[in-house]
């Protein structure tokens, strides 16, 4: 038997024959915010069975969904009796239909993560507002959206298995999905590590640990000067690349030749002998 009901929050209790016993907070509030920018509405009804007391029902399924409903409630977002559709099966298969949801359920394909995000963010949705409508977070928007530097052949790729995330994330440092798809062809299948594909597509373009980019003061310095800077966006550290290798190179040169030239006094005690000089900061003359 399944029945469409409408049962009061507040009537709604969790199923201790639920098979999932824990869930992050942070998993809650995510969800929450994903109801409450939905107008308060559920996009799957819970999954009820009736209770122990008369009147109450237990949540055989959706868990998750009734205790982001019960932290709106407690925010007063909704009323403790907010009205929950519900549908209502027999009490002997709850163990079975918990298990079900949790053990059955398959992740959104990041691809297809990044479409939806995609649409929504060339509607004018901001980054904020997608992640609370999916209930995930703001990097992982970010992380999605930057797919869109990824050719379409290599997200194809990705969808058929050919590659893997790690693989398709290190195309990001590139928006040239010419060179991406030859970069990719070239490699050999032994040799299309994450690493190996980033220093293929980066290969004339000076990293930021380079000593020339940190002797001129770094890429802020280098984009101050009218450098481009090219950065993968799946880089904590975001790091990135100098694309302009000439002027790197030109800054490096005018930064050596303003240096000031190295001055030396006699070291104390000996006469002065030229052989014993060390500099005025007390170190060992340069040879």
């Amino acid at each position: 038997m399944t029945d469409i009901i409408t049962v009061a929050l507040s009537k709604l209790d969790v199923d201790p024959r639920n098979v999932r016993k824990t869930y992050s907070a942070e998993g809650i509030e995510a969800l929450a915010a994903n109801i409450r920018a939905d107008g308060y509405r559920l996009l799957q009804n819970l999954v009820v069975r009736k209770g122990d007391k008369k009147g109450r029902y237990f949540a055989v399924a959706a868990g998750r969904r009734l205790a982001a409903l019960k932290l709106l409630a407690e925010a007063a977002e909704i009323a403790k009796d907010h009205p929950v559709e519900c549908k209502e099966r027999e009490g002997e298969i709850a163990t079975e239909i918990s298990l079900a949801e949790n053990v059955m359920r398959e992740e959104m394909h990041p691809v297809d993560q990044y479409e939806a995000f995609d649409a929504l963010a060339k509607q004018g949705k901001e980054i904020a507002d997608i992640a609370a409508r999916f209930g995930t977070t703001e990097a992982i928007v970010r992380k999605r959206l930057a797919l869109a530097r990824v050719s379409p052949i290599l997200l194809q790729q990705f969808r058929d298995e050919d590659m893997s995330f790690a693989q398709l994330s290190a195309f990001t440092v590139s928006d040239d999905h010419e060179r991406q798809v030859t970069v990719w062809n070239s490699l050999a299948s032994w040799n299309r590590d994450p690493h190996s594909i980033r220093r293929a597509l980066t290969e004339e373009m000076i990293p930021a640990t380079d000593k020339r980019v940190q002797f001129i003061g770094g890429l802020e310095a280098y984009e101050e000067a009218g450098g481009q800077v090219q950065r993968e966006l799946f880089d904590e550290r975001n790091a990135g690349y100098a694309m302009d290798v000439a002027l790197v190179e030109k800054n490096s040169w005018l930064k050596s030749s303003r240096r000031p030239p190295r001055q030396f006094v006699p070291k104390a005690g000996n006469g002065g002998a030229p052989g014993d000089r060390q500099g005025v900061d007390g170190a060992s003359p340069l040879r």
